[in-house]
């Protein structure tokens, strides 16, 4: 008996998972009516692959809007992320300019100042996002501090009206210590070489193949990129950390100039 059992509930459970990978192929393809088929038989709308993606999320991405409606209608949760690229669904959403989808899924709510973050480039869904929750101060004033930065007025216009606070000057630091920084600098975590440099009295990143930027100073040691999202804070004018989407990386230097 105990065998039997066993036996029945590895069936159940490898029907399921067949049922599951079913309904997560249909939502990544658009089929509508596979979809509806699926979960009108009982298969779970918050269904996940291996890196935590569900049906919603894979219809989102792929930009199959009427799959995305009727799953947001059954329920479905909107604040998901990627556990491999650490995404969450509306930054995909961006990424592809679904922009409509995006509307969708501002419009059911969730975490306000993660999308403001996804859609801090348009102002259309920007002004969705705050019309529809409410960002925390520290989220309204880093975006606006990154629109200004990147002169998107419109964008700024709309959190200046929100709340959001003008940000600080940038700290002046001393022209030596400002050198002692510049060199070449890499990580053991990440194969990734950043060279350091001084322009025009400021500080200056460039990553291998990426374009430079200029991080503002908020004190000797450390440098902000609102627009990033990133901090990089010096220990010594040898080594650094960076931080940027919530991880964090050690970087120290290869080469003194």
């Amino acid at each position: 008996m105990h065998r039997l059992l066993f036996a029945f509930l590895a069936l159940a459970a490898l029907l399921a998972a067949d049922v599951n990978e079913d309904l997560l192929n249909a939502s990544r393809k658009g089929d509508l009516g596979t979809v509806k088929a699926l979960i009108e038989k009982g298969a779970p709308v918050e269904a996940k692959t291996p890196y935590g993606q569900t049906p919603l999320y894979l219809a989102a991405m792929s930009g199959h809007e009427d799959v995305v409606r009727y799953l947001l209608d059954k329920g479905a949760q909107t604040n998901i992320t990627d556990t491999f690229y650490k995404a969450s669904m509306l930054d995909f959403v961006m990424e592809r300019k679904h922009y409509d989808i995006a509307k969708l899924i501002i419009a059911k709510g969730g975490n306000a100042d993660a999308q403001l973050k996804a859609v801090s480039d348009n102002a259309d869904l920007v002004a969705a996002v705050l019309a529809n929750g409410k960002p925390s101060q520290a989220t309204l004033d880093s975006t606006y501090e990154a629109a200004l930065g990147e002169k998107k007025t419109d964008v700024a216009d709309l959190l200046k009206k929100a709340g959001a606070h003008e940000p600080a000057p940038a700290v002046t630091i001393d022209p030596a210590a400002l050198a002692s920084y510049v060199g070449n600098f890499k990580s053991d975590s990440i194969p990734l070489e950043i060279k350091v440099f001084v322009k025009d009295g400021k500080l200056f990143l460039q990553a291998t193949g990426q374009p430079e930027f200029a991080p503002k100073a908020k004190s000797p040691t450390v440098f902000e990129m609102a627009a990033y999202n990133l901090t990089v804070e010096f220990e010594s004018a040898n080594a650094f950390t960076l931080k940027q989407g919530g991880q964090t990386f050690k970087f120290k230097k290869a080469v003194t100039q």
